[in-house]
C-alpha cells in the first residue's frame, strides 16, 4: 500500500506545480490530439509517427504450434477445432455457496427467473443459452454465463444480474470462480473431519470451495472437525487469500505464508479424553501433523490460460514450461511427505505442457517408488469432458 499511495501523492504534486507554472498537462490532452500526445515507448520503438488504432492481440504463435502439435495433447483432426476454441473469449462462471443459509434460493432464482428472462435477451443474438449450470457439478452449484462485461450492462435485465451476482459475491453467498478452478476440489473427496493442505492457495477460490465442501457435510449449528491450512509464498496474495475466505465466516482455517517446497513440519498435540489437567500440562501427545488431503496447485507457465490471457500468444516459448518443472517436482515432492497413509493429493496446474503435468507425475511416481500410487478417477464426475494423459512426450532444450 505504501507504494502505491506514494505514487498518487507523487502525480498529484506535479499537477499542482504545473498549474501554478502555467504549463499543460500533455497527459491531460483529448483523444482526438493524436499528432499532439507523447509517443508510447511501442511507439518509439516500432512505429514512429503512425497513429494505427489499437490492434488486439496476435492469436498465434508458430512455435506453440509446431510443440503441440508435435506431443499430441489433441488428435491432429481436433487440432482446427481445438485452436478455434482457444481463440474465443473465456465464459464467467460462478459457485452458489453450499453451505449459505440462502443456497436453495439463490439456485431456484438463478434456475426460474434469470435463466428464462436473460434467453429471452439473447434469443436475437444467436446465442444458444444465456447461462446454465455447468452438468458436471454437483447439484447445480455451479453456473456459466455467456455474457461479457460490457453485455452485462447493456440492458435492464443484464444490469440486474450483474448487481445479483456483484451483492451475492460480496455477501459470501456465490464466488466468483473460473469452471477449470472447481475441478481440482471435488477430486480430494474431502471430509468434515478432514485435515487438508492447499500448498499454493492465493487468490482463495478453490481454498473457499474447499471450507464450503467440509461445512456443507456437517450437521447445522455444528463447526467441522478438520481444518484448511490455506498456504501461499506471497505475502501480498496472503491478503488476498484472506479477503476472499474471511466472507465464509468459519473457524476451520489457518492461513500460513512459506514457500511450498520447504513447508514446515507441524505438530499436533492430541490431548487424551481421559487425562486430566494436570497430566496434559506435564505429558502431552505430540505427534507430527499429516494431511488427509492436499491440493497442489503449483505455479506454472499457464498456457491453459490463453483465453483470459491473450498475450501470452505473444510470449510463448518452448522454455517456459521447462523452467518450472523442477520446482513443481519439489513443491510435489513436499506435498507427498505430508500426506497421510491413505491420504490423498491432487496434483494440477493451469498449463496444457506435459513437461509439467505427465512428466511430473511420472517422476513423482519414479522417486516415491511403491508408497504412492496414480488413482483411477474416470467413474468420478462423470459428465466432465476428460481424456487419459499422455504416455510419452517430447522434450526440447
Amino acid at each position: 500500500m505504501g507504494g502505491g499511495g506514494g505514487g498518487g501523492r507523487g502525480r498529484s504534486r506535479t499537477q499542482r506545480r504545473h498549474f501554478r507554472q502555467n504549463r499543460e498537462n500533455v497527459w491531460k490532452r483529448s483523444r482526438s490530439d493524436n499528432q499532439q500526445q507523447p509517443p508510447s515507448s511501442d511507439d518509439n520503438n516500432n512505429n514512429n509517427n503512425n497513429n494505427n488504432p489499437w490492434e488486439p492481440f496476435a492469436t498465434q504463435n508458430p512455435a506453440f504450434n509446431e510443440y503441440y502439435k508435435e506431443q499430441g495433447i489433441v488428435s491432429p483432426e481436433e487440432w482446427d477445432t481445438f485452436m478455434s476454441v482457444l481463440r474465443k473469449p473465456l465464459p464467467a462462471a460462478f459457485r452458489v455457496n453450499s453451505s449459505s443459509q440462502f443456497c436453495a434460493d439463490i439456485r431456484s432464482q438463478l434456475a426460474d427467473d434469470f435463466m428464462k428472462s436473460l434467453q429471452a435477451e439473447v434469443t436475437d443474438e444467436g446465442q444458444v443459452e444465456a447461462i446454465r449450470p455447468l452438468p458436471w457439478y454437483p447439484e447445480n452449484l455451479a453456473w456459466q454465463s455467456n455474457y461479457s462485461r460490457m453485455q452485462l450492462r447493456k440492458n435492464q435485465t443484464l444490469e440486474r444480474f450483474h448487481e445479483f451476482l456483484k451483492q451475492e459475491n460480496e455477501i459470501g453467498n456465490i464466488t466468483r470462480q473460473e469452471a477449470v478452478s472447481m475441478v481440482p476440489p471435488l477430486f480430494l473427496d474431502v471430509c468434515p473431519d478432514h485435515f487438508v493442505l492447499d500448498m499454493c492457495a492465493a487468490p482463495g477460490s478453490k481454498t473457499f470451495q474447499l471450507l464450503e465442501i467440509m461445512h456443507q457435510s456437517t450437521k447445522p449449528g455444528s463447526l467441522p472437525c478438520g481444518m484448511v491450512v490455506a498456504n501461499d509464498a506471497d505475502v501480498q496474495r496472503c491478503n488476498l487469500l484472506i479477503h476472499q475466505t474471511k466472507r465464509m465466516c468459519t473457524a476451520n482455517l489457518i492461513v500460513t505464508n512459506h514457500e511450498a517446497q520447504h513447508f514446515p513440519g507441524c505438530r499436533l498435540v492430541k490431548n487424551c479424553p481421559n487425562a486430566s489437567e494436570l497430566e496434559i500440562a506435564k505429558e502431552p501427545s505430540i505427534t507430527q501433523l499429516l494431511f488427509d488431503r492436499v491440493l497442489c496447485d503449483v505455479p506454472c507457465s499457464g498456457d491453459g490460460t490463453l483465453r483470459k490471457a491473450p498475450d501470452i500468444w505473444r510470449k510463448w516459448n518452448v522454455g517456459m514450461g521447462n523452467g518450472v518443472h523442477s520446482l513443481q517436482v519439489l513443491i510435489a515432492m513436499r506435498g507427498v511427505s505430508l500426506l497421510k497413509v491413505g491420504g490423498r493429493m491432487v496434483y494440477s496446474t493451469c498449463s496444457m505442457n506435459p513437461v509439467e503435468n505427465e512428466a511430473v507425475v511420472a517422476e513423482i511416481l519414479r522417486k516415491c517408488g511403491g508408497s504412492v500410487e496414480l488413482l483411477d478417477v474416470s467413474s468420478e464426475l462423470p459428465q466432465l469432458a476428460r481424456r487419459p494423459g499422455l504416455k510419452k512426450w517430447k522434450t526440447t532444450h
